[in-house]
């Protein structure tokens, strides 16, 4: 179908530039973000004849397991030059497709049809255009009869914000609209929905006395979900262990963005 014609078929009906109905999960189990959307930090993108960042880049060490976003197609498995290893799944029935750059290796092959949630992947650095570990995520809308990419003339090659998308921790727990960037502490991955309130203002009240101000949400989360003590818990070398991990996986010997 022509392009134009597309847009004209699609008018006033439910396939839009800004899919609310879309739902992301996330791809990593560990969630720290190296470098936002739409960010220019150096010229880099602009040199790329881009607007800026087109896509989220998440920490992560070689090997961390990358997980699917959405249920579909892997049309793409391997090795994608600039992006090192890769993968690009599409979501047909609604017309997107997310990308998964700097793969360590993958988990899938192309044609495979894979379940949200599933592993696709272990992240690490491969690629040119990396300065550290990290799992660059991108997504794109497409046409409805092809996965060929929908406004590829945007100023970021088609991709659009990810972040208003995800709705889900990478296991499928509900998150918060705007936790997509928030640790596993704060997001309380791993807290039932039955909250105790009385235990969390108690809680507030010890921390407020020995931080000497108000804790925030993501330090009652690091007492209360994760059974970090304040020594812990006020160490700024422990906040990657603090802010991912309960105390006793971290004594288990898990890391983070592993």
């Amino acid at each position: 179908m022509h392009p134009w014609l597309f847009v004209l078929s699609s008018m006033g009906n439910s396939y839009s530039y800004n899919n609310k109905s879309m739902e992301l999960r996330l791809p990593l189990k560990d969630i720290s973000v190296n470098q936002p959307w739409g960010v220019n930090y150096v010229d880099f993108y602009k040199k790329m004849g881009l607007k800026g960042h087109n896509g989220i880049d998440f920490k992560t060490r070689n090997g961390c397991p990358c997980y699917a976003s959405h249920a579909g197609q892997v049309v793409w498995a391997g090795e994608d030059g600039d992006g090192g290893i890769s993968v690009v799944l599409w979501n047909k029935k609604e017309a997107y497709k997310t990308i998964y750059y700097h793969l360590k290796e993958t988990s899938v092959d192309s044609g495979d049809e894979v379940n949200a949630g599933e592993l696709i992947g272990k992240c690490d650095n491969t690629g040119k255009y990396t300065t550290g570990g990290h799992l660059h995520f991108g997504l794109k809308k497409t046409y409805a009869d092809s996965m060929g990419t929908y406004n590829r003339f945007n100023g970021y090659n088609g991709a659009i914000d990810p972040s208003p998308y995800f709705k889900m921790a990478y296991n499928g727990f509900k998150i918060g609209a705007k936790d997509y960037d928030k640790s596993r502490s704060y997001q309380r991955y791993y807290r039932t929905a039955k909250r105790n309130l009385a235990n969390e203002m108690k809680t507030a009240l010890y921390m407020a006395r020995r931080l000497k101000r108000l804790p925030n949400n993501e330090e009652i989360n690091m007492a209360i979900w994760g059974g970090w003590d304040m020594e812990a818990i006020m160490n700024p070398a422990m906040w990657e262990n603090t802010s991912q991990l309960k105390k006793n996986e971290y004594y288990e010997g898990e890391r983070p963005f592993t």
